[in-house]
């Protein structure tokens, strides 16, 4: 018997991330107005901010999104009282599709910000820190997780096509109940990423929940807060680098994403009451 193979057809392709932010503003934070021949989405999960564009010009509050067109010209600002939540994403994209939605203040439901989540989570499986200050040149890790480029890629798409498929009233609205934390989930995610700064606020928007929640499960199912389990995780990796390698300290602080070997130092002495080089020497 012979099939007949049926064309998949792709309505929208993302070809290519520019920068994947998530970070909080300070008060009184502003951009000047600049364009780029890339389209970027703006989300607020906390607070306010007054957006200006050739598209649109008001306020974004939290739960609302917006997509710049590509060469806008558009610029963003907070008031003084205000330290907005924001996740910021440039790509590119090669369809046109997307125009119908770009410069509308767009509200998400609970299914789309689970969505944006996954595009976070697996964004910091592509990419390498800072997350949470814009840089121009967002750098890939040297070592990415097999098929997270892709998975980014799809991702994105999901979450686009949702969008669109929203906007154009193709699916009907759903009220969905939230999902229990799962504090399981969180200390996977922390293994995996310990290394990077990681900020409450980003885990409450990943694991959809708010920072006192998410503080006061993590502690009452580990006993221990999320910056203590942090540094035990740390501590760990540096004991094993310190004792099954030949690296210097400078190398382990620097693999550990410390500051300086000085913090790295002060740090090490803190938890286990000897330098590194007093550690290496006694247990070696």
């Amino acid at each position: 018997m012979n099939f007949a193979v049926k064309e998949l057809k792709n309505s929208l392709s993302v070809t290519g991330v520019v920068n994947l932010h998530f970070f909080e503003f300070p008060s009184d934070f502003y951009t000047k107005s600049d364009s780029h021949p890339f389209y970027e989405l703006v989300y607020l999960s906390g607070g306010s901010l007054t957006i200006k564009s050739d598209g649109f010009n008001g306020e974004l509050t939290k739960g609302k999104m917006v997509i710049h067109k590509p060469n806008e010209m558009h610029s963003l600002s907070c008031e003084s009282e205000s330290a907005p939540t924001v996740i910021i994403i440039g790509f590119t994209c090669k369809e046109n599709s997307l125009e119908q939605i770009c410069d509308l203040p767009l509200t998400l439901s609970p299914d789309d910000v689970k969505k944006l989540a996954e595009i976070i989570k697996e964004g910091r499986n592509v990419f390498a820190p800072p997350y949470n200050i814009p840089v121009y040149n967002m750098k890939k890790k040297k070592k990415i997780t097999f098929g997270a480029e892709q998975m980014l890629k799809n991702l994105l798409e999901y979450f686009l096509i949702g969008i669109l498929r929203d906007f154009s009233g193709a699916k009907s609205e759903e009220i969905e109940t939230p999902d229990k934390l799962s504090v399981n989930q969180i200390i996977s995610y922390l293994s995996d990423n310990f290394i990077e700064k990681i900020t409450l606020d980003e885990l409450a928007f990943i694991f959809k929940t708010n920072r006192s929640t998410l503080c006061s499960e993590f502690k009452n199912f580990t006993g221990k807060t999320i910056n203590e389990f942090l540094n035990l995780k740390k501590l760990e990796i540096a004991k094993h680098k310190i004792l099954s390698t030949d690296k210097t300290f400078t190398e382990i602080a620097e693999e550990l994403n410390f500051d300086s070997i000085h913090y790295f130092t002060r740090f090490f002495k803190k938890h286990t009451g000897l330098s590194p080089k007093e550690f290496r020497k006694i247990e070696k």
